[in-house]
């Protein structure tokens, strides 16, 4: 009967290896191999037991404590600081707050349930080896260099303290900047102040140059986002919320709590040069993956929310053609920093023109969130990206500068340098460098080139442990024992470069050098350069004694030894929270509109209009001989210079009479800088603001693009407006 059993046993394994097989191939499910390639762990199903848990405690809670909290306060029965909650018993009956609870009841279930569902995706095993992936330090390093250099030329661009001259009407106290103004820290004193704006500008940069070379990355990193987080804001607050550079600065936001300064930063090359312990520079770990991916999600949720939202907005057929000219001439119509009008120029061209540049944007944008998921999307969305960018700047002259940049971070850059590092090496070969092992000052010199040797061209030999003879038998050389105690010697194509000059060799070699290579060989700074070196060389073993931090092996570094370079099960778990919580957060502003510095639902031309007509503006000015021309907004406030910031205030000079003394003052300080500018006769003494409408169904060939259907005019010196609405064209 045992033996029986066993039998039956041995044939029941076969058949569950099959059905497991056919469970694989068939379905696609994977429950557990040999390699620990998981999608379900058990600690997958314990997270599962606790969330399920907490989803009810929150129902639980919802539905049956805060009910009649909310009743209570209704009334005015319950705690004091509820009770000031509502307010609107006079207008709105109870019910109308429990279904108002109701909606935060099933947004958070459903956000929760969400996050879980995320959570365990990407947290399985699979998922991370298959998708996240490893990265090295020197990767994550790159992106930090990238984002930073990109915030900091955006911000190097901008006229910061010209804010100071706008009227203080003119602030919107958008989102978080509202409590900023709030707090009793003299913000909004600040942002009068020009000298205190032009400070703050240069500041950000400093911090943001900083960040680009890694310098005491934990604290410059978030500095430099807060940092551009204050500017960015105070830019948004005067003009309206536009969303460059938004991405670049949820990038520095990530960036912040991963250790992006241990490849590519002078943090790195400082252990380096000590001798301390520090991650491989090109040894991959999920720790730096997982903060790539992170990296990575902050470019591509903004695309596809975009495309979300015209297809939300817009409705279904938002690539309507009529809705795409109403985009296109609107842009190309109203006043920018660039003159061209290209898209105007297509006023004839075919319907399906304008619905295919309509379909390739939204199929653009929703298709790039790909990029989180595949290799081979990563290599061709980006570009599709740069060339839809460069395609807006081209029919609706708006430059996203920043989202161009920044696809840069998607592509593997270390493939390209080890090809260049071959490539050299073939047609070059290597520069062999002969350094004293027994010197502290050669040792730490040489762990500090071996980091900025980008391309592999040095090899570093210590002398001491070299046969010479044999090596001068190889190389063709004669080099002595005495010199080189005295000095390093730098072999390149046959020839040896001693001291000083050997250097010349190293610094044409290494990339970090080659700004300063050429000022090496001047012949003043030759012979200051070897007096240097030769007094260095002298004593160097009075200068550097050896200590702790000089390592028997002075080449090899601390591989991945490093805490930094170590991913634990709780790291690793913490990130996919992290990515999950982003993601869900997202949505949930995307999904309720919130337009809330810095967050929002990147509606971004998101509405649709079939009208067939265009309403713009036109803006005109008079100097002192009496000479009227087309008047350009830029030339006045420089923070207000690009994508039209002004539009908005020019806009309310066509409201109400708040509205337009806040319009008259933006006219009288955009004309007082120009003003001050100006040549003698050449100062403005009038601003007209003209309003027109274009029915381009119907007259697509009309020379004018319109008709005036308004028409403010400013007389500076007086500060007196007068405001006509005629149909007639009347413009100066």
């Amino acid at each position: 009967m045992l033996k029986g059993l066993f039998a039956r046993g041995r044939t029941i394994k076969p058949k569950m290896r099959l059905i497991r097989g056919t469970l694989s191939k068939s379905w696609g499910l994977r429950l557990v191999n040999r390699n620990n390639n998981r999608f379900i762990t058990a600690g997958h199903i314990r997270l599962l037991l606790v969330l399920m848990g907490l989803s009810l405690v929150w129902i639980m809670f919802a539905k049956l404590i805060v009910p009649p909290v909310i009743e209570s306060a209704y009334r005015g029965e319950s705690w004091p600081f509820l009770n000031r909650m509502i307010l609107g018993q006079a207008e709105s009956p109870v019910s109308h707050y429990l279904q108002k609870w109701d909606k935060v009841t099933i947004t958070v279930l459903l956000s929760g349930l969400g996050f879980s569902l995320i959570a365990l995706v990407i947290s399985s095993p699979a998922f991370i080896r298959n998708i996240v992936g490893e990265a090295t330090p020197g990767s994550l390093g790159a992106i930090r260099m990238w984002t930073c250099t990109i915030l900091l030329l955006t911000t190097y661009l901008e006229d910061l303290p010209s804010i100071a001259l706008l009227p203080v009407e003119m602030s919107q106290h958008e989102g978080t900047m509202r409590f900023l103004y709030s707090l009793p820290i003299g913000f909004a004193a600040l942002v009068t102040s020009e000298t205190g704006l032009g400070v703050f500008q240069w500041l950000t940069m400093l911090v943001l140059f900083l960040g680009v070379i890694g310098w005491h990355t934990r604290v410059v990193i978030p500095l430099g986002a807060l940092c551009h987080f204050l500017l960015l804001g105070t830019l948004v607050d005067y003009s309206f919320f536009w969303h460059q550079n938004l991405a670049p600065l949820y990038v520095m936001a990530v960036l912040s709590f991963t250790p992006c300064g241990d490849g590519w930063s002078v943090d790195r090359l400082s252990k380096v040069y000590q001798g301390r312990i520090s991650p491989d520079a090109d040894r991959a770990s999920p720790i730096y993956g997982w903060s790539r991916y992170a990296c990575w999600l902050m470019i591509a949720l903004p695309y596809v929310e975009a495309g979300l939202s015209k297809l939300r907005d817009g409705g279904s057929f938002w690539w309507d053609a009529v809705n795409m000219k109403e985009k296109l001439f609107s842009d190309a119509l109203n006043p920018r920093e660039f003159n061209w009008a290209f898209s105007l120029s297509l006023t004839s061209a075919p319907d399906v023109l304008f619905t295919f540049l309509g379909i390739f944007t939204v199929v653009g944008e929703l298709s790039f969130g790909i990029v989180l998921f595949s290799r081979t999307a990563r290599r061709i969305l980006p570009v599709v990206a740069i060339m839809m960018h460069i395609g807006i700047l081209v029919l609706q002259r708006v430059l996203f500068l920043d989202l161009i940049l920044i696809q840069l971070v998607f592509f593997d850059f270390n493939r390209i340098r080890k090809a260049i590092g071959q490539r050299l090496a073939i047609y070059r070969g290597r520069i062999q460098v002969l350094y004293d092992g027994f010197c502290p000052l050669c040792r730490r010199t040489v762990r500090l080139l071996a980091c900025l040797d980008i391309f592999q061209r040095l090899e570093f030999l210590d002398f001491r442990l070299l046969d010479l003879n044999e090596y001068n038998r190889s190389q063709a050389l004669n080099l002595k024992p005495d010199n080189l105690e005295k000095e390093m010697y730098v072999i390149s194509r046959g020839q040896a470069y001693h001291g000083f000059y050997g250097y010349r060799v190293i610094a044409l070699a290494l990339p970090a050098f080659w700004l300063l290579a050429p000022w090496l060989f001047l012949p003043l700074v030759s012979s200051l350069g070897a007096s240097v070196y030769g007094f260095t060389a002298r004593n160097r073993m009075k200068l550097f004694r050896c200590d702790s931090h000089c390592p028997v092996e002075p080449l090899k570094e601390d591989g991945g030894v490093g805490a930094a370079a170590k991913t634990t099960v709780y790291q690793g778990f913490g990130y996919a929270l992290a990515v999950s919580a982003i993601t869900i957060i997202a949505f949930v502003v995307w999904f309720y509109h919130v337009e809330f510095y810095p967050l929002t639902s990147w509606d971004v031309y998101a509405y649709s209009d079939t009208s067939g007509r265009v309403t713009y503006v036109k803006v005109f000015a008079r100097d002192e001989h009496g000479v009227s021309f087309p008047a350009r907004l830029e030339d006045g406030i420089g923070a207000l210079s690009y994508d039209a910031r002004y539009s908005r205030v020019i806009q309310k000079c066509f409201g109400q009479p708040p509205d337009v003394d806040v319009c008259k003052k933006f006219l009288a300080a955009s004309a007082s800088v120009y003003n001050n500018r100006a040549l003698p006769g050449g100062k403005l003494t009038h601003y007209e603001i003209q309003k027109w409408t274009w029915d381009f169904r119907n007259n697509p060939s009309d020379p004018d693009y319109g008709k005036l259907t308004d028409r403010f005019a400013f007389e500076i010196n007086t500060g007196r407006a007068l405001r006509e609405k005629k149909l007639e064209d009347r413009s100066v």
